[in-house]
């Protein structure tokens, strides 16, 4: 059996210190298998971290006791802007990551876009074409990284406990927790929020105190860092659907075996299949819970939100480099 290993710490010393220094893997073990370091910055039951445990089964059931995993969850790497820093460095070989890439590739930046896509069908058939063979592609440029896999993060909502949010007029005001992303802080300035940037592990407590009015994620984040139970009202707004990228690094790659690669393809296929299902068949059991917990539900006026952040949409295109931005407009946009 493959030995797929959860370790807090890397055995080239502290997760800093695999980071920062990106300490040397010959990917192959004293047995001879290949031998890779698998990270993310959250914990099971996470769509991320779900993700990347189910292409560690995948990988198992593919390639056997030829490949030897250690997988890092739960942030024993850090947050994900230091999954991305191992991963570009080469001491990281496979990561599970999401909006954060958008810092560092501007064309991922296209996932940002609000209310660009309205199913999970047109997702799926943007990502697995030849859109989402262009994100990867370009990914190996910035990054020096490939995506092998989209799953999915899911389509976001807003939890706050001052109101139900129909329109934008009703976003004005409150302080919303949003990651470190430029276009996310524009589209909430746009709908005339206070979007706060404060890191995921710390807005349940930021909810709590008072210090946040809400946040936006999709459900099964909701669920998973428990935000619903600090938050009186969810309003269904599918604001951006947030895929998950399984990445690995470039020069990791390369190396590999004509075989292992092939066995990587088809494990983060049947991944990103787990993934997405897992997300659709949880939406509605997930609001059902929330209602049960006491949460309001209620449906935005999803049309009103789009037409009030038409100028964001024209801003992030403009920050895409090439005509990248215009042709996905120009498919599903219209």
């Amino acid at each position: 059996m493959m030995k797929s290993l959860a370790k807090a710490v890397a055995a080239c010393g502290a997760a800093t210190a695999l980071v920062l220094a990106g300490c040397a893997n010959s990917n192959e073990s004293s047995s001879g298998a290949t031998t890779l370091t698998l990270a993310v910055e959250t914990s099971a039951g996470d769509p991320l971290a779900d993700m990347l445990l189910a292409f560690a089964d995948e990988v198992e059931n593919e390639l056997g006791d030829s490949v030897e995993l250690t997988v890092q969850t739960g942030g024993a790497i850090g947050d994900e802007e230091a999954v991305l820093q191992g991963l570009r460095a080469g001491a990281i070989d496979v990561a599970a990551v999401s909006g954060s890439v958008a810092n560092l590739d501007p064309n991922f930046t296209i996932m940002d876009m609000p209310f660009l896509f309205t199913d999970r069908d047109t997702v799926v058939e943007f990502l697995d074409g030849p859109f989402g063979d262009e994100l990867s592609e370009s990914l190996v440029g910035s990054v020096g990284a490939r995506v092998i896999g989209f799953g999915e993060n899911g389509f976001r909502q807003i939890t706050n406990n001052v109101r139900p949010i129909n329109t934008s007029a009703d976003l004005a005001g409150l302080k919303i927790r949003v990651p470190g992303n430029p276009a996310r802080v524009a589209l909430f300035e746009a709908l005339g929020a206070a979007p706060t940037q404060i890191d995921i592990g710390e807005a349940y407590l930021a909810l709590d105190q008072g210090v946040l009015d809400g946040q936006e994620n999709p459900l099964k984040v909701i669920d998973a860092f428990s935000f619903y139970e600090k938050q009186r009202y969810l309003s269904l707004t599918s604001h951006i659907y947030s895929p998950v990228y399984l990445t690995v690094n470039e020069d990791t790659w390369q190396g590999l075996a004509p075989e292992i690669q092939q066995g990587l393809q088809t494990a983060a296929a049947a991944a990103a299949a787990t993934s997405r299902s897992a997300g659709a068949a949880a939406d509605e059991q997930l609001l059902s819970k929330f209602e049960a917990a006491g949460v309001q539900v209620n449906e935005a006026d999803v049309n009103q939100l789009s037409e009030a952040v038409t100028g964001v949409r024209d801003e992030i295109a403009a920050e895409i480099p090439g005509d990248f931005a215009d042709r996905v407009l120009a498919e599903y946009r219209q």
